[in-house]
């Protein structure tokens, strides 16, 4: 670079004026003022090259390799856009407005050029004051001065012209590359357009393609806590990736749009996972997988896979819908009555049996789908129509005439209805949220069919044995009851060669579920009205009805079976007797064993030295041996007396009963033993158990056998010993016939079933 100066002006004396040098001076500095602004001009259009460029392959990079979301594009193209302009204001338009008058560049030059020894600047400095008194030879002087060393001006000293064709090479290199770009791959060039400063989302091309099934807009959806499948196609025109990645962390409030940020936000946690080969390879290119399991927090998902990248992934974690409440009403059948009936829920629901059933199930969420399935108990819902399913209720309804469903408002409650529970049924009820959701667990139950049970009758015969007189009248007492309820009771009463008779229980009214017949208050059959004949069997037998009809008759229970011989009074009264010959019999062993007890408590030592110390060794042990007899004697005492009192009974059914034989068996016989029993012989064996002293119990115990004798002298007081034997022929007698009699009905009533079609 070289200053041009014009050739000064002459006066008349010819030298040079101090004003022709001053415009010399000024015409050099106005010259070097244009130079100076080509080399803004210059170097800041390099600068802005070099920056247009670093942003136009650094956003290729990062955009191909990170592919950020649109947002993250806009803002690193308002960064760019941001950081070229402050860099045009600074480099171009800040230096151009500069002061560059000619005080200023005389600095300039005077910094670079050291001869000038501030002539230039003093006089420009001078010349620009007019009303200075300034001597004007000291400003020729100077000015002349200033004039000759510009001469030696250099351009380069004041501009670096090195650095500023070096910034122009690098400019007009990193056009060219982008030039050159742009020629040999178009694509390219036109999709970092689209993608950047037109901010679409056509995707990178890649070598591999990876297409991830379920993330309908890059979001799928999942029930909290459960196990979550991702799956992913890679697909390439060459060669499939061997490995594909799966990287995963907790999401971040935002959704999927800030992963591009929380990739780059310092601290993030991103975990990572080697991907499964599910299969072989299909047209569609190879499935990779991996199980997530236990999904509790919202995810954030990337895949990779060769120079493919799947990003803005999310699995958002939500509540699956669950039950909220359910309520069960039955309608029992009319035959039960009361009208509909809350049902407590539970794993098993008993209803009656042919009762009409709602389930009204409510989610904890807003349902698009819902389904209550009925089916067999111990089947398994398929979910696809089996015969065996029977689908109570869906939602949303559909029209049974066009078959599609019409559009409704959410709903939360889905109600199913049985007509009549006739079987156990599985009810399997599922929800569908409007997320998509489906409850982890289906709600399942079973309502237990409850079938009407027949009445349980529970009686028995008292005062009465395996015989009875043609007059006897047979008491019943027992429980007769129905879950539901009773229709009635009857005594089936049946004869050989005689038809059977019904005679209704009185005490049972239809409708009573439970009835008591206590023995007070028995139920008494009369016999004498049947004409009976000595000789035959009488059978006898309850039966109890109830209200069900859902399977025609009502449902019956019996009682056992008796078969009663109708014999003679004369019969029945040695009967009787024998019983009480076995019962004395029975009664005088039990006085014998606690005569013997006592005796054997009561004997003294032969050895008189050893007295005292063989009866303090083995008196409470003997003692002790009498309390045992005594207890046992006392059972046995008690065993007696009712069984006296049911002889007594069994003569007063059957019409025997005299106050003779009535003061005989229970003032004479059942209460003197009663009172053994509860007050004699229990004292007795508490003062064994007390440890009294030996002669105090000798003498208990044998108040206790004079007592026990005097009834077993009452016992025997009415007869002698002949009378005895006869007594006991007799019974030995009767025992034989009736064994006799029993075995012939057995035979022929084994001939009957033998014979019978």
């Amino acid at each position: 670079m070289t200053l041009v100066i014009d050739p000064p002006a002459s006066t008349d004396t010819g030298r040079p004026t101090a004003a022709a040098d001053v415009a010399i001076l000024k015409q050099s500095l106005a010259t070097l003022r244009r130079q100076t602004r080509g080399w803004i001009w210059v170097e800041s259009l390099a600068w802005l090259c070099l920056a247009a460029a670093a942003f136009f392959w650094g956003s290729l990079l990062i955009d191909w390799s990170v592919e950020p979301p649109r947002w993250a594009r806009a803002a690193l193209l308002a960064a760019a856009a941001a950081g070229l302009g402050t860099l045009l204001f600074r480099k171009l338009v800040g230096r151009l407005t500069a002061d560059l008058s000619d005080a200023s560049l005389a600095v300039v030059v005077e910094r670079a050029h050291p001869s000038f020894r501030d002539s230039l600047s003093t006089a420009i400095e001078l010349a620009s004051s007019p009303d200075a008194d300034v001597n004007p030879e000291l400003l020729a002087r100077t000015a002349a001065e200033a004039k000759a060393n510009l001469g030696q001006l250099r351009p380069e000293r004041i501009f670096r012209r090195r650095q500023l064709a070096m910034m122009a090479f690098a400019a007009v290199a990193a056009v060219a590359s982008i030039a050159a770009l742009a020629m040999a791959r178009p694509a390219i060039a036109g999709l970092w357009v689209q993608r950047l400063p037109l901010l679409g989302n056509e995707p990178w091309p890649r070598q591999v393609r990876l297409v991830v099934d379920d993330f309908p807009g890059g979001v799928r959806k999942v029930a909290r806590g459960s196990d979550v499948d991702v799956i992913v196609r890679a697909q390439a025109a060459a060669a499939l990736p061997d490995v594909v990645d799966l990287r995963w962390q907790v999401a971040h409030d935002g959704g999927p749009e800030n992963q591009s940020a929380s990739r780059l936000r310092l601290g993030s946690n991103w975990r990572a996972d080697r991907m499964g080969a599910r299969g072989g390879v299909t047209a569609d290119g190879q499935a990779f997988g991996h199980l997530l399991k236990s999904v509790n927090d919202s995810l954030d998902l990337e895949i990779r896979g060769g120079d493919a990248r799947l990003r803005n992934l999310r699995l958002e974690v939500l509540e699956p819908p669950s039950l909220e409440k359910i309520l069960i009403t039955a309608t029992p059948p009319a035959y039960l009555g009361g009208g509909p009936r809350e049902a407590p829920p539970a794993r098993v629901v008993q209803i009656p049996r042919g009762s009409a059933v709602e389930i009204a199930c409510t989610s904890t969420k807003p349902l698009s789908a819902a389904t209550i399935v009925s089916l067999p108990v111990g089947s398994v819902a398929s979910g696809g129509g089996s015969p065996t399913e029977e689908v109570l209720a869906t939602l949303p309804v559909a029209d049974a005439a066009s078959g599609s469903t019409p559009p409704t408002p959410l709903s939360r409650t889905i109600v199913g209805r049985i007509t009549a529970l006739d079987v156990d049924r599985t009810i399997v009820v599922r929800f569908t949220d409007t997320d998509g959701l489906v409850n982890r667990e289906p709600v399942t139950f079973v309502l237990s069919a409850l079938p009407d049970e027949p009445p349980q009758v529970a009686i028995r015969l008292r005062g009465i044995s395996t015989a009875v007189t043609p007059r006897a009248r047979v008491p019943l007492v027992g429980t007769i009851s129905d879950d539901h309820g009773l229709g009635g009771a009857s005594v089936r009463l049946t004869t050989e060669g005689a038809a059977e008779t019904l005679l209704p229980v009185a005490r049972v009214r239809a409708g009573d579920a439970v009835v008591e017949l206590p023995v007070e208050a028995a139920e008494v059959v009369q016999l004498e009205s049947l004409g009976l004949v000595v000789g035959r069997t009488v059978g006898l037998a309850v039966t109890a009805v109830d209200t069900c009809t859902l399977d025609g008759p009502p449902n019956n229970g019996t009682s056992d079976s008796w078969s009663l011989d109708v014999v003679a009074p004369e019969s029945l009264v040695a009967m009787l007797e024998a019983r009480e010959i076995i019962l004395r019999r029975r009664y005088e062993s039990c006085v014998a064993d606690l005569t013997q007890a006592r005796d054997g408590f009561a004997t003294p030592r032969r050895d008189e030295e050893t007295a005292d110390r063989a009866e303090e060794a083995n008196g409470p042990a003997q003692a002790s041996g009498l309390g045992e007899a005594t207890s046992r004697a006392a059972g046995e005492t008690a065993e007696l007396a009712e069984a006296f009192r049911d002889i007594r009974l069994e003569f007063d059914n059957n019409q025997l009963i005299t106050p003779e034989l009535e003061a005989r068996l229970i003032a004479q016989i059942a209460d003197p033993l009663a009172s053994l029993s509860t007050e004699d012989l229990p004292a007795l064996a508490a003062a064994c158990r007390a440890g009294t002293n030996r002669p105090e119990l000798v003498r208990r115990a044998d108040l206790v056998l004079a007592r026990m004798r005097a009834v077993l002298d009452k016992m025997l007081e009415l007869e002698s010993f002949n009378e005895v034997v006869d007594l006991l022929r007799g019974m030995i007698r009767t025992q034989e016939q009736i064994r006799t009699d029993t075995l012939e009905q057995q035979k022929r009533r084994a001939r009957e079933a033998l014979e019978r079609p």
